[in-house]
């Protein structure tokens, strides 16, 4: 059977990212996760047919995985809201499968909620993310990361006319990264910091 080697996929079993290597042939097969050696169920396009005796190991990029199995159910911090959590949840569903553009708009949504959820009413996502600033809920760096977020998710989200606007899977994953980063700060940390001090009995 052929080499099969995929350099990058959210493993379903370990939630990391890795590389997986194992053998195979025609367009499905099973390879294990280089980080818990586990195995996941792999399938791709009809027209890859791969060949037994194909001489060299076949790279399968993120974009032609058709499916998976075990499916991937995402960890999130539970000081996240279910209604944030959800849409965050959707975001590294679709990154994992490559959906890049459904994955930047799930942040932005998880974003708006945020805002809506720290008491910004306004009905403007950057007047949102102003205010949480003025309110002192996130610091100047986060709320450049969130007007990436915001203009990043509006081109997934609205057709443009510039190509160049495209998002890519790397910008995706980019602005997971993001938006997992601004969740932490706004929900995680603080959460930490009062279970901390209830422990401690500071007031």
């Amino acid at each position: 059977m052929a080499s099969i080697y995929i350099k990058s996929f959210m493993c379903p079993h370990c939630h990391t990212k890795c590389s997986f290597f194992g053998k195979g042939s025609n367009r499905a097969f099973v390879l294990n996760c280089n980080g818990c050696s586990k195995p996941v169920y792999f399938e791709v396009p009809d027209s890859w047919n791969i060949k037994e005796d194909y001489p060299q190991t076949v790279i399968v990029e993120l974009e032609s995985i058709t499916d998976y199995y075990p499916r991937l159910i995402p960890n999130v911090n539970e000081a996240i809201p279910k209604e944030v959590a959800d849409d965050l949840i959707e975001a590294i569903k679709c990154e994992n499968i490559s959906a890049s553009k459904a994955t930047v708009t799930q942040c932005r949504r998880a974003m708006q909620t945020t805002c809506l959820l720290k008491g910004t009413p306004n009905a403007d996502l950057i007047d949102q993310i102003d205010e949480l600033e003025a309110k002192r809920i996130i610091n100047p760096t986060l709320k450049d990361m969130a007007h990436t977020i915001r203009m990043i998710g509006n081109w997934g989200a609205h057709p443009q006319n510039d190509p160049l606007r495209d998002v890519t899977l790397e910008d995706a994953s980019e602005i997971l990264k993001f938006t997992s980063e601004l969740l932490d700060e706004v929900f995680v940390r603080p959460a930490r910091i009062r279970e901390l001090k209830t422990k401690k009995g500071i007031t």
